[in-house]
């Protein structure tokens, strides 16, 4: 299987999650397409437990630090979150309803790709800068489905 590429931020704590909840989302929005409404639900479960460690991971970075964003960082954090817990929660009661198959296939990944750009590339820019930022993340445990 090919990784999805996305954007590199050269700070590995920050791009191999990245490139690990890409790859979750590539596989959700072929779940979805495919109507699979089993395989969405496990899939869409292990990307939220990975993203939450990620989030956590980057939000202790941020407080660590005293990056000058955190407040509109997490914000941002917290309303994905919201996101991803509405839409298992529709997988669970509908399946794959029309509102979930444009979510996994089209917003999901740009929200994503977006949130790397805006929020994450300025973060690992500021991260850079402190030579005791660790480069160790959260064991993202890929479950496959």
């Amino acid at each position: 299987m090919s990784r999805i590429a996305g954007p590199v931020l050269d700070f590995p704590g920050l791009d191999a999650p990245h490139a690990d909840m890409l790859q979750r989302a590539s596989d959700l929005a072929a779940a979805a397409g495919a109507r699979h409404d089993r395989k969405v639900a496990s899939i869409l479960d292990g990307l939220l437990e990975a993203t939450a460690l990620h989030f956590a991971f980057e939000e202790e970075l941020m407080e660590r630090t005293g990056y000058p964003e955190r407040g509109a960082h997490r914000a941002a954090h917290d309303l994905f979150l919201q996101d991803l817990h509405l839409s298992a929660q529709e997988i669970a009661t509908s399946g794959v309803s029309p509102r979930v198959l444009e979510w996994a296939t089209v917003r999901l990944q740009q929200w994503l790709r977006f949130h790397m750009e805006a929020n994450d590339r300025p973060l690992a820019r500021h991260l850079q800068r402190f030579e005791h930022a660790p480069v160790a993340r959260p064991t993202h445990r890929r479950t496959r489905s």
